[in-house]
Formats: C-alpha cells, sequence, structure tokens
C-alpha cells in the first residue's frame, strides 16, 4: 500500500472516530449504509463537526481566524488532493471524488461565522442560516448517495433541504436552554428566549412537521445503498419532533431531549428489517 492510501485510510478513520464520539444517532444511521457510501458520509460529517465546535464549544480567542484557516485548507486540498489535517484531507477527498460544488462548502462556514457574532435572526437571515448550516450538508450527502448523478441530485433536492432544514429546528428546540443561557443565542426569529411560550413550541413543530412531509418521499427514491440509513435519521428526528411537542415548554427549557434506548432500539429494528427484506 502506498504511503498516502495509509494516510486516506487513517483519516477515513479519525473522521469515523469523530462521528461515533459525538453523534450515536448519527453513526447508527451511517451504518446502515452501504460501506462506500457510509465512509463518504462520516468525512463530511467530521468536518462539519470540526467547524460548528469552533464556535460553539471550543470558542477560542480569533474564532473567525481559524474559520478561515480551516476554509483555506480544505479548498486548497480540493485543488492538490493533500492536506496535513487529517480530517480536511478526509473531506477534500469526498468534495473531489463526487465533484461536489464548492458553493455548498462555502455556504456552510458562511453560517458558522454567523454563529461568532449573531445573536438574534430576521426572517431572512433565520433561512440563510439553515441553508448554510443544515440544508447544504443534506445537499453533499446526497451528491454522495446518488453517486453524482445530477439528474437524480436535480430531483431529490427539495427534499434533501427540507431534511436538514428539519434536523436542525429539531437540535434547536432541543438546545433552547443551552444556545441561550450559555451562547445568548435564539434562533428563531421574531420570539423572545425570556417569554418562550406552549404557542412558540407548537408552531415551530409545525413547521418542522412541513419539512418531514416534503423529505419523505425523497427517501424513498433513494438508491438501496443510502435509503435505508437516511430512514433510520429520519425515524430518530420524526420521534423527538413529536416528543417534543408533548413536554411543557418549561421542561424543554430546563433539559435536552433525547429518545429513550428502548425507543430508539425499536426504531431501528424495524428499518433494519426493512434493509434485510429489501435485500
Amino acid at each position: 500500500m502506498l504511503n498516502i492510501d495509509l494516510y486516506q485510510k487513517i483519516s477515513g478513520r479519525l473522521s469515523k472516530d469523530i462521528t461515533e464520539s459525538y453523534s450515536t444517532s448519527f453513526s447508527t444511521a451511517t451504518a446502515l449504509l452501504s460501506p462506500e457510501v457510509s465512509d463518504s458520509i462520516y468525512a463530511i460529517y467530521g468536518f462539519v463537526r470540526i467547524a460548528d465546535e469552533i464556535v460553539d464549544t471550543w470558542r477560542p480567542k480569533g474564532m473567525e481566524m481559524y474559520l478561515n484557516e480551516l476554509s483555506s485548507d480544505y479548498k486548497r486540498a480540493v485543488k492538490s488532493g493533500f492536506s496535513v489535517n487529517p480530517i480536511v484531507q478526509s473531506f477534500s477527498s469526498v468534495l473531489r471524488k463526487y465533484e461536489i460544488p464548492l458553493d455548498l462548502s462555502e455556504a456552510f462556514m458562511a453560517s458558522m461565522r454567523m454563529d461568532i457574532k449573531k445573536k438574534t435572526y430576521t426572517s431572512e437571515e433565520y433561512k440563510d442560516y439553515i441553508y448554510g448550516s443544515a440544508e447544504v450538508v443534506g445537499l453533499m450527502c446526497l451528491m454522495v448517495f446518488v453517486n453524482g448523478n445530477k439528474r437524480q441530485y436535480n430531483s431529490l433536492l427539495p427534499g434533501a433541504r427540507a431534511l436538514g432544514s428539519a434536523f436542525q429546528k429539531i437540535n434547536f428546540l432541543r438546545d433552547l436552554n443551552s444556545d441561550s443561557a450559555q451562547l445568548g443565542r435564539l434562533y428563531f426569529p421574531g420570539k423572545n428566549i425570556k417569554h418562550f411560550t406552549e404557542e412558540d413550541k407548537l408552531e415551530i413543530i409545525k413547521d418542522i412537521k412541513r419539512d418531514l412531509d416534503v423529505a419523505r418521499p425523497a427517501i424513498k427514491k433513494l438508491p438501496k445503498s443510502s435509503r435505508f440509513g437516511v430512514e433510520l435519521a429520519y425515524k430518530y428526528f420524526a420521534a423527538l419532533n413529536k416528543k417534543i411537542g408533548k413536554i411543557p415548554v418549561q421542561d424543554l427549557m430546563n433539559s435536552r431531549v433525547s429518545l429513550g434506548k428502548d425507543h430508539k432500539i425499536r426504531i431501528y429494528t424495524s428499518v433494519r428489517l426493512k434493509k434485510s427484506l429489501a435485500s
């Protein structure tokens, strides 16, 4: 094995480790993808997780400098085929392989930069932020799912955007307390964190349900190599949305909502069975 091949393998393994360490649900869903697809999805998740950690958790001095360096590094690696950063190496290789447009990854970086200073959002800023932070991640994954097929990509694009949007909005609701108390952020336009009401929550829940309804038909049209992993993620988040809808706002403000282990196992088993029957 050539040294560069070994480095590529190690880089991919590190991206997978990051995914499994940061998100049990996402890594479980990714494991239902075919191996060649899952490796690329781990690479995408590993990169976006590192960027997200810069602005949400580490928050070092000069955050924008770190984001700019990360952006310059992956764009340089897309051209050259190499980065000394294993996570960037893994991510840029996926961008090269599937010819994923750089405007998607740059839209993501733009949303990360918004997190440095933005605390509240207008309706337009909210749409822009969700597009960059979540929808484009879904679109990058979609390019992998369809193996770069542009016709398929364009056909499934609305569903992929809707699913990314739904996932992000659900996480906004789950993180209401930490986003407001620790970071001083409230993403939902026209809402006041000090007076966040049951009506506010239900309005957002309905909006998420609309996104999920748009996404569902597209999932059924995905290739078998990716369909069941995406369906599992969809069902996890749809169940979270229902659970949040039943939880009083005060409880939502005080803890992060998650699915119980038994609930996750039931969902996983049902999707795993569907995959087995479809094989």
